[in-house]
């Protein structure tokens, strides 16, 4: 009999609770929002105020089975009397942590080594999303890596009998080239960036130091930060001059890749850093027609340069996407919508151009990006809109929305009060 159950577990999922596996034959949950229905006199119907997501609770039976299925039940009882929370590989739902509120445990009658299992979890954080999210960013870096590459390869390759015809059609190359890492310039020497520095200091710099930056140096100050300013400029300034000497269609492809990079160093807010590429994303030079050899050998090489210069900051963009914190779901989506568009516009240029290994490499990017922004946009809160009767404190307001009071810095930020101590009576906040 053992034997035939022994076969029958092979065909069932598999779940383990800190590290000890048992056998699923069925799971199922609980889940919604916490609510406080309200009742007042002389008014049809009732007032529901939401309280937030309630606990999600897993509810998962089992069995395990075979020579050590006793000594398993007894790792079980060890393992859910624990203090603390444990481990939970959930055979659909995927890895989280969770505190085990019941467990129960029952031999069947007329059967000898099989233990029936039953589990109550509450879910404390699922862990799978951020695994999820970890490996989509990943194949965004790995994607952008392949489109600089796929990008400076085509340059080369398409650049290469045009660059024949003299030194007129290089310094065509390079004028473009410079003028488009002007912009590069004009980014790093903005107001933004120094915004971009302050984000990563450790603690509170008011509304307008804050960012989406993931990272917090503790050892940083504002000195600190001002002066590493001043050396990523000079470092920006050193790799726009080199675009204008560059001396061959490899070099110059480097030298373009080589301002964007320098330019994302300097950048500590990944926020701020889309916003500074986003206009590096647009180089339409002026180009003249000519039937002469050496008129369309120009036209050809400004063409493939802009188109050079363009691809580069979309890579940048692409790769700033996979670190950048959006701070809600509304958010996140209006991102993927609009990075997504621009790449599409640039995919089409690629294709019509007949620049097949960059428009496969832009698809794929734009593949890659939109899913990982649709993945994080799910697990944000909404945007959704508050209404109060009078102007109340934002630290008020805070300790009622979420019932935590430190969260008013975002409220203030999303509202932009006269003062913090009077919000409008209608703003835009996070759902949770």
């Amino acid at each position: 009999m053992s034997g035939t159950l022994g076969t029958i577990a092979g065909e069932f999922l598999q779940c383990s609770f800190r590290g000890v596996p048992f056998v699923v034959r069925g799971s199922g949950g609980t889940h919604g929002r916490k609510q406080a229905p309200h009742d007042y006199p002389g008014r049809d119907g009732i007032m529901i105020e939401d309280l937030g997501r309630q606990a999600r609770r897993i509810r998962i039976s089992g069995f395990v089975v075979g020579a050590f299925a006793y000594a398993q039940r007894d790792l079980l009882i060890q393992a859910t009397e624990t203090a603390g929370t444990g481990l939970l590989v959930h055979a659909t739902r995927g890895i989280m942590q969770v505190w085990c509120s019941r467990f129960e445990w029952r031999e069947p009658e007329e059967r000898t080594r099989v233990v029936e299992l039953e589990f109550e979890f509450i879910e404390e954080s699922s862990l799978l999303p951020t695994l999820v999210t970890a490996a989509l960013s990943a194949s965004v870096g790995a994607l952008v890596t392949a489109l600089n590459t796929s990008s400076a390869s085509s340059y080369a390759s398409r650049t290469s009998s045009a660059l024949d015809y003299g030194a007129s059609v290089l310094s065509a190359a390079q004028t473009v080239a410079s003028s488009w890492a002007a912009g590069a310039l004009f980014a790093v020497e903005s107001p933004m960036m120094q915004q971009s520095a302050m984000s990563v200091l450790d603690g509170n710099y008011g509304r307008y130091a804050s960012g989406s930056s993931s990272d917090v140096d503790t050892t940083a100050t504002v000195a600190s930060q001002l002066a590493a300013l001043a050396t990523d400029r000079a470092s920006v300034s050193s790799a726009i001059a080199s675009v204008a000497t560059s001396d061959s269609a490899a070099t110059l492809a480097t030298a373009v890749q080589a301002v964007i990079t320098a330019l994302a160093d300097a950048t500590d807010d990944p926020g701020v850093l889309i916003s500074l590429l986003w206009p590096l994303t647009s180089c339409a030079p002026s180009i003249t027609a000519s039937s002469a050899p050496i008129g369309g050998a120009i036209a050809t090489v400004q063409t493939e340069t802009a188109a050079h210069c363009r691809r580069a900051a979309l890579a940048a963009i692409g790769s700033a996407c996979a670190s950048w914190s959006p701070s809600s779901s509304n958010e996140a989506q209006d991102m993927a919508s609009r990075v997504t568009s621009l790449i599409e516009a640039e995919e089409t240029t690629a294709g019509d151009a007949g620049d097949d290994a960059d428009y496969e490499a832009l698809h794929e990017l734009r593949a890659q990006v939109a899913e990982d922004l649709q993945k994080r946009a799910v697990q944000l809160a909404d945007i959704v809109t508050i209404q109060r009767n009078a102007n109340l404190p934002a630290l008020l307001l805070a300790q009622q929305l979420y019932g935590d009071g430190t969260r008013s810095d975002d409220l203030v930020q999303r509202a932009d009060p006269i003062h913090p101590a009077f919000m409008p009576n209608e703003f835009e906040a996070l759902s949770a």
